[in-house]
């Protein structure tokens, strides 16, 4: 039998509130990282002296969003919050490039318009009776498509329009960003008052809020930040 507890609107708002703390968490780490990369000139010597940088975090990324996926399961909620945290650690090491692209007041506005258009998409998923799974599903397949057919453009060296893609990207990721608020409520009445269980989803979906909220803000940058 179900614990009614289970289905308080006290639990569930805990665990909501879990979720998105850690999801601030790890802006707040990614953050940090970056401004001591930018400020104490390491992202340019780590540049110089491995010079596969990129592709090294690109693959450690890829790796820790796999485990996430398919070892949720498997793993304790520990280890789930420590593969969390480096990738917030990885992704601030990369972003750091882009104080070296954008001047600070633009950095700065994207982030806060961010912030606003990321808290008003939550509260539509998470307050809307409408079941936005169509919606999440579909945002994916499009999601899919952008990234192929912008690798396919780069293969073939088309010239891309950044302002566009930006765009799309970005109805893309707010069509997710309330899927995934409404999805986070949906998966933690579905955990059978389990609070491991309810612990390990609410790591699970702060790492998927968090790559919304990141990539919102790189799509807004994209679209009104001023090039240095």
């Amino acid at each position: 039998m179900h614990s009614l507890s289970a289905y308080s609107p006290e639990n569930l708002r805990r665990y909501v509130m879990i979720s998105y703390s850690w999801m601030m968490t790890g802006l707040v780490i990614t953050f940090v990282v970056s401004f001591i990369m930018y400020q104490t000139g390491i992202f340019w010597t780590m540049l110089n002296t491995f010079p596969y940088l990129w592709i090294i975090l690109a693959v450690a990324q890829i790796a820790i969003v796999i485990g996430f996926v398919f070892l949720a399961d498997r793993v304790s909620a520990g280890a789930m919050k420590v593969m969390f945290i480096a990738y917030a650690v990885t992704l601030g090491i990369t972003l750091t490039s882009i104080a070296y692209t954008y001047d600070v007041a633009s950095i700065s506005a994207a982030f806060l318009v961010s912030a606003l258009f990321f808290a008003g998409l939550s509260i539509l998923g998470m307050t809307t009776k409408k079941d936005l799974t169509r919606l999440g599903y579909i945002c994916i397949v499009a999601l899919i498509v952008l990234v192929l057919s912008q690798l396919l453009m780069m293969f073939l060296r088309v010239p891309m329009d950044i302002r566009f893609i930006s765009v799309i990207g970005l109805l893309i990721f707010a069509g997710l960003t309330a899927w995934d608020a409404q999805r986070l409520q949906r998966m933690l009445l579905s955990s059978s008052g389990n609070e491991m269980a309810q612990e390990k989803i609410a790591i699970y979906m702060a790492l998927e809020l968090y790559l919304d909220f990141i990539n919102i803000f790189l799509y807004l940058l994209q679209l009104f930040g001023n090039r240095r």
